[in-house]
């Protein structure tokens, strides 16, 4: 072991350090004023490599709520494409013969066919927009066949251990 000569005395030390005591009076406090530099030694080994990953288990949290905060901002921007796009296959929905509109030649007044067309798009593009919405949100039927399926592993798992009841 590297610090052989203050094994007898390391929860005394983490205590000072703790305290924020110098290492120099460490040694002096437990009587052993020759191995002040191995404590100050084992402070820097041991000690301040703790505080280092305390602080880098510190930053990633940090990252990870940035990044989370990040994914979040852009799936309320998904929904809030998909609400509109929905919003805008209802409209054309609403579409019936005779329905008059503008274009850049004036008013014009909606032909059966250009109607049937007209809600054969917009049902097709809700229908995307809300399958879309469900991926989003995990209620698609293939999501919940994939949560059913990890489920009955997991159950068989419990079973195969013997805790499950």
């Amino acid at each position: 072991m590297a610090f052989e000569s203050i094994a007898a005395y390391i929860d005394q030390i983490e205590e000072g350090f703790q305290k924020k005591e110098s290492p120099e009076h460490i040694a002096k406090r437990l009587g052993i004023p020759s191995k002040s530099m191995t404590i100050r030694r084992y402070k820097a080994a041991v000690w301040d490599l703790k505080d280092l990953v305390a602080e880098s288990k510190e930053e990633r949290a940090q990252r990870h709520e940035a990044h989370r905060n990040a994914f979040k901002a852009e799936i309320i921007k998904s929904l809030d494409l998909i609400e509109k796009i929905k919003a805008r296959a209802f409209e054309h929905l609403d579409w019936m013969p005779g329905d008059e509109y503008d274009t850049s030649d004036g008013k014009r007044k909606a032909t059966p066919g250009q109607v049937i067309a007209w809600h054969s798009q917009a049902a097709e593009m809700a229908a995307k927009a809300i399958r879309a919405e469900l991926e989003l949100s995990g209620d698609d039927p293939s999501s919940k066949i994939a949560e059913s399926f990890l489920e009955l592993i997991e159950l068989a798992e419990r079973r195969a251990s013997g805790t499950d009841s």
